[in-house]
């Protein structure tokens, strides 16, 4: 009767543990009660064995129980206990037939447990002990497995060299004896153990290599992972890491290989992360979840399992011994039951718990990444605002400022008009850090690749930054080798972005002396080094002035301002382009900046964007004079700065001026223009909707005269970009912009039209 009731606990406990996981299939659930059935029928043999004194029987079964623990389970507690008492059995009778078949085995399943309790000492111990077991019984595949088992533990115990000596050592024996199935299992474990060391290209290698070996899935899915792995951790082929674990995936679904599928998921999780897919990514983290959860479930119902064969055989050892106390045998049975019911009834309780509080970290998780979006709308909303509102009333200040300097005036004011400009052009290039940090935060910053010529990008920073040089008495300098190319692929306004910073950061903290700037070619790399004559940066400052609101020395950012972004965001521009940026500095003699950038030649019939001379600006204004122009602009000082600009440059100018969308399509349908300035943010109907409206008008005349419209726009972000031109307007002047940029769009685009 209490052997009854001991199998009804049991087979109670296990299916009230399985039903937290009825979701799963009914083959995978089956296959799980079979094992968990001969796990009893096994502890059942060792029971009657060693009752009928079959010592060796009882260490046969025992191997073989063990084994099943550690292999289909994962229950290495329960195994290791096995193992030990075995351990003992052999000591204790060497003698027994059965020893010789389970002594290396049973050394080497202890080693392999110890290794996991990093208790390695012992383990090489119980390894090395297998393999003279094993040499002097002549069971050569056993021996050549154990060896692989011993050279990773050598690998974590930090002997490396001797390590990989008995690799090499192995894999020419696998070669010369063609044994290719030994040959793998090699490079399975070479590349287990480079992964031990972070040596991902090698431990890559060598698990492309041992994938094809194995023809059980267990191990073919467990080779397939770590191939995913070294792509995921080499970071240079996502694709890879992907496809490597949905290969794995694919060997593990509707089998019972749920600690194969949980490594997949897991793996698949990070992958499309890094690829940007969040979809899939939280699809894989919700999978490999779920799988983490059930095995653990599992675990439980095995230890409450093995927890009442235990009792099982106590209750069962009891009743022999006290068989004339049945009445007090009985109470003891009541006990335990109802311990086991109490356990039971807390696991459920605890079950519920667990459950409902994934279900809130669900949903906290869901509100989080919804939260993270709206933020992400708003602060790029917040950055075309705050760029719109800014770069409007620079584009007066810098304007007026050309104007003045072009007109006649006063030689005592250059100096109040060189502040003036250097103010403006430092206000710009803070603005445009500040975007730009904020574009590489989020990962939307786009690296150009278009036909440049680098040496006028380094002339132009050259001629822009000569005068703040002689402010301060110091002489810029340029060396341009002769080698160095004047028609590559490229990003020439990020080129010029990352000189300006690094010469302009040389310029303020140099006192005395020279700045230069040299330019040139080795092998497949453009390189700069910017040198000066500065008081240098001490050791403690190297690793700070690349971080972002760093600026060196407190003392000296302090006399000489700024805002400490500069050189971090010139870094990451050059590391975006795959490039590097390095300073070698000595205190008190100056420090030099180094830039590395891959080279792209660009073809022979590719047009590199010209830099236009004052003069030319002049020719093309007077070969478009008389030319009649429609400017929409609603901010007064722009329209002045824009009127002068034009005047100046373009002889009989015809300029008519409206202050929002609605009043220049009114002024379209009434007039001829021969080309529109089209400001984007106005009131009571902006550019982009005036655009629309323009081309209507011009389809509805069936006529083939198109007038271009010129986007004017302080926004410089894609999206703005790309409404405008999907408006209608055929390009777009930034604000604010430079003479060049204002004549060159509107020549080129009248020249095309005519």
């Amino acid at each position: 009767m209490k052997q009854l009731v001991s199998s009804f606990l049991l087979m109670f406990t296990i299916t009230l543990t399985f039903s937290q996981v009825e979701h799963d299939s009914i083959h995978i659930n089956q296959i799980k009660e079979e094992k968990l059935n001969r796990i009893q029928q096994w502890e059942n043999q060792v029971e009657r064995a060693r009752k009928n004194g079959d010592l060796s029987t009882e260490m046969t079964v025992m191997m073989e129980l063990a084994s099943i623990k550690m292999a289909d389970f994962a229950d290495f507690s329960s195994a290791y206990e096995d193992l030990r008492y075995l351990e003992k059995l052999v000591a204790n009778n060497p003698n027994e037939p059965a020893v010789i078949q389970i002594e290396a085995q049973l050394n080497n399943l202890l080693g392999w447990i110890l290794t996991d309790q990093n208790n390695l000492e012992e383990a090489l111990y119980h390894y090395e002990k297998s393999l003279l077991v094993a040499k002097k019984h002549n069971d050569t595949e056993f021996y050549k497995n154990i060896s692989c088992d011993r050279a990773e533990l050598l690998v974590r115990m930090g002997k490396k060299a001797e390590a990989f000596k008995h690799f090499r050592r192995m894999e020419k024996e696998a070669i010369d004896s063609k044994d290719s199935v030994f040959q793998n299992r090699v490079y399975e474990f070479m590349a287990s153990s480079y992964m031990l060391e972070n040596e991902i290209d090698s431990s890559l290698f060598y698990a492309k290599k041992s994938i094809d070996s194995f023809s059980q899935n267990n191990h073919r899915a467990h080779r397939l992972i770590q191939v995913g792995m070294c792509f995921l951790l080499l970071e240079k082929d996502m694709d890879s890491a992907v496809f490597y674990a949905e290969k794995a995936l694919e060997l593990t679904l509707n089998s019972i290989l749920e600690k194969e599928q949980n490594y997949a998921h897991n793996l698949l999780r990070q992958a499309y992360h890094k690829l940007g897919n969040d979809k899939k990514a939280f699809y894989h983290f919700e999978k490999f979840y779920e799988l983490e959860q059930k095995q653990k479930s599992f675990q439980n119902a095995l230890s409450i399992g093995n927890l009442n064969l235990k009792l099982e055989k106590e209750a069962a050892s009891l009743e022999q011994a006290l068989s004339a106390e049945k009445l007090s045998n009985q109470r003891i049975i009541i006990w335990l039951v109802l311990i086991v019911i109490v356990l039971l009834i807390l696991g459920i309780f605890s079950s519920i718990h667990r459950l409902m509080y994934i279900r809130k970290q669900n949903k906290i998780i869901a509100q989080e990444k919804f939260k993270a979006e709206q933020s992400e709308k708003f602060k790029e909303q917040f950055l075309a605002n705050m760029s719109h509102e800014i770069r409007t009333p620079l584009h007066a200040i810098s304007g007026m400022i050309n104007s003045l300097e072009r007109n006649p005036h006063p030689e005592s004011q250059n100096i109040f008009l060189d502040a003036m400009k250097t103010s403006s052009e430092n206000l710009m290039v803070l603005l445009n850090d500040i975007l730009d940090l904020s574009k590489i935060d989020s990962g939307k910053l786009e690296i150009e690749e278009i036909p440049m010529n680098p040496i006028e990008v380094v002339e132009n920073v050259v001629k822009t930054l000569h005068y703040r040089a002689a402010e301060k008495g110091l002489e810029l300098k340029i060396e341009i080798a002769h080698d160095f190319p004047n028609r590559i692929l490229g990003d020439p306004s990020r080129l010029n972005q990352i000189l300006i910073n690094l010469v302009g950061n040389a310029i303020k903290f140099t006192n005395k002396g020279f700045v230069k700037v040299i330019a040139s070619k080795s092998h497949d790399y453009l390189e700069f080094a910017i040198k000066d004559t500065g008081p240098g940066i001490s050791e403690d400052q190297m690793d700070l002035i690349f971080e972002v609101f760093k600026q060196g020395e407190k003392s000296k950012s302090q006399i000489l301002g700024g805002t400490g972004l500069g050189l971090s965001i010139s870094k990451q521009l050059v590391e975006l382009q795959n490039g590097t940026l390095k300073v070698e500095s000595v205190v008190g003699e100056g420090s030099t900046f180094y830039v590395k950038l891959p080279l792209k030649m660009a073809e022979p019939f590719e047009n590199v964007e010209p830099l236009y001379a004052e003069e030319q600006l002049k020719n093309m204004g007077h070969s478009i004079q008389g030319v009649k122009i429609l400017l929409v602009e609603d901010d007064d000082f722009n329209v002045l700065v824009v009127q002068d600009d034009l005047t100046y440059y373009i002889p009989n100018v015809s300029i008519d001026v409206v202050k929002n969308g609605m009043e220049a399509v009114n002024r379209f349908s009434s007039q001829d223009f021969d080309i529109i300035l089209m400001d984007k943010h106005m009131p009571v109907l902006n550019g982009c909707e005036a655009s629309k409206k323009i081309r209507e008008l011009e389809r509805n005349r069936l006529s083939d005269k198109r007038v271009p419209i010129i986007a004017m726009t302080a926004s410089l972000l894609k999206s703005e970009i790309e409404e405008c031109i999907n408006s209608g307007m055929d390009g777009y002047i930034p604000k604010p912009y430079k003479p060049e940029q204002l004549v060159s769009t509107l020549y080129n685009l009248i020249k095309i039209n005519q």
